[in-house]
């Protein structure tokens, strides 16, 4: 990647990293904005093209003259078009998924950070940002992830019922620290619960900042699409789901577990049952049981259920 940051304007060109794989597509140069993506064709052209500098021209003991000069050719030129690529498609190749198995890491880092990942984007670093944020990809260790269902599932477990345990309001603002360090201590990577509240936190709210107030019906469409996916295409019975969704919410949100949150997110394989559409996006690898819950040092999901209301 070339920053050519001398420019009033910042633009960048990358390309996606080339591959050696055989029938690999070729790696085609971007022109990017912070925010925008253009891909770039070459246009030969018979008409002549100059290019020209303005100039004062002297004249004995005249008042130089302005004129315009001109100091090259040429016979083709790069045009410009906006980039349809999507963000969310090229960084699902590059990111491992991270997924649990009776607590233990079942994958492969990927052995790169976020900075290196977005090298190999061909597209903005604002894209790259957007794309990222939505798949709730995070750095832990030393290399990049994109979480599968499941994991989504054990860290929203945990944050809840570490709020809950701490009476903390979701949808009020809280230091995102206190439930990040409570919901660690069950094992989850740092990065990946900060990532689940960025992302369900009300929009327009400062990410970098330290306080977090997340949006109620975001989080409870999240949920409930998470705990259908988490069951990898099996199907759920739909009193079972609904209310396993409701206790996946803090107590005042319990209501907010309606099948019209969720809309064009799943199915019906028959009249009592409901499955995930497209179930296994997230999944880390074809095959791979469900994880089941980690072991906690602090108990947080003892303590939920002996303080949730029956």
């Amino acid at each position: 990647m070339w920053n050519l940051s001398h420019l009033r304007l910042r633009l960048s060109i990358k390309s996606q990293a080339v591959s050696r794989a055989q029938n690999a597509e070729p790696a085609y140069a971007v022109l990017c904005t912070p925010n925008t993506t253009f891909s770039l064709r070459q246009v030969q052209t018979s008409n002549a093209l100059l290019i020209t500098e303005p100039a004062l021209e002297p004249h004995g003991n005249e008042i130089p003259i302005p004129v315009t000069r001109a100091i090259a050719s040429c016979t083709a030129t790069l045009e410009l078009h906006r980039s349809d690529a999507s963000a969310l498609s090229l960084l699902q190749h590059l990111l491992g998924v991270y997924h649990t198995t009776a607590g233990d890491l079942d994958a492969v880092g990927n052995r790169k950070s976020k900075a290196t990942i977005f090298e190999d984007v061909p597209l903005s670093d604002g894209e790259c940002q957007t794309g990222w944020d939505e798949m709730i990809a995070f750095e832990h260790g030393d290399s990049s992830w994109r979480p599968s269902s499941d994991a989504l599932a054990q860290v929203w477990r945990s944050t809840n019922a570490a709020a809950l345990a701490e009476g903390v309001k979701l949808d009020s603002q809280f230091l995102m620290d206190d439930i990040t360090r409570a919901v660690a201590e069950e094992g989850h990577p740092t990065g990946l619960i900060e990532a689940i509240l960025r992302r369900l936190s009300n929009a327009g709210e400062d990410a970098s900042g330290p306080w977090c107030c997340l949006d109620r019906a975001k989080t409870a469409a999240f949920v409930g699409k998470t705990l259908l996916e988490a069951k990898d295409g099996t199907d759920f019975l739909i009193a079972d789901f609904t209310d396993s969704w409701e206790d996946m919410l803090p107590e005042a949100w319990r209501k907010d577990a309606q099948l019209s949150a969720i809309d064009g997110l799943y199915d019906f394989p028959t009249e009592t049952t409901i499955r995930a559409k497209n179930a296994n996006a997230t999944r880390s690898t074809d095959g791979a049981p469900p994880a089941g819950p980690k072991a906690s040092a602090r108990k947080w999901h003892e303590k939920f259920g002996k303080t949730r209301k029956k």
